[in-house]
């Protein structure tokens, strides 16, 4: 889609609704919008319209979800490389005591990757 497309299919916000709050509670909306990534008026609309807006990834959080992501790719690297080879392959590969080393090596440092992830983020 381009540009033109998507500028057409967004409403035209046309008419205004004038609320009074506590400034307490502006705030608050402005905190909630800020930690959403939103203006407070798009947070506010989302509100009205029974939506929960999802709150942005702090950069350590994001640091955290790509490092799972490496771990998650790493795992699948290695049972793609094992999927594709024959069985008699497989068992020699598995009881390569080379292989096996370094199977054990990379996997304890994305168990420990994992494990101080899960430690930073219950910090």
């Amino acid at each position: 889609m381009n540009k033109k497309n998507i500028e057409k299919e967004a409403p035209k916000y046309t008419s205004r609704l004038i609320v009074r709050l506590t400034p307490q509670l502006h705030k608050e909306i402005a905190e909630y919008a800020a930690l959403c990534g939103l203006t407070t008026s798009a947070y506010a609309r989302k509100r009205l319209e029974g939506k929960y807006p999802k709150q942005r990834l702090t950069d350590k959080e994001m640091e955290a979800l790509n490092s799972l992501s490496d771990a998650r790719g790493d795992i699948q690297k290695l049972f793609g490389f094992l999927k594709g080879r024959p069985l008699t392959e497989r068992e020699n590969i598995l009881r390569s005591e080379i292989f096996m080393k370094r199977w054990r090596t990379s996997a304890e440092i994305i168990l420990n990757r994992m494990i101080e992830i899960e430690k930073y983020l219950t910090q």
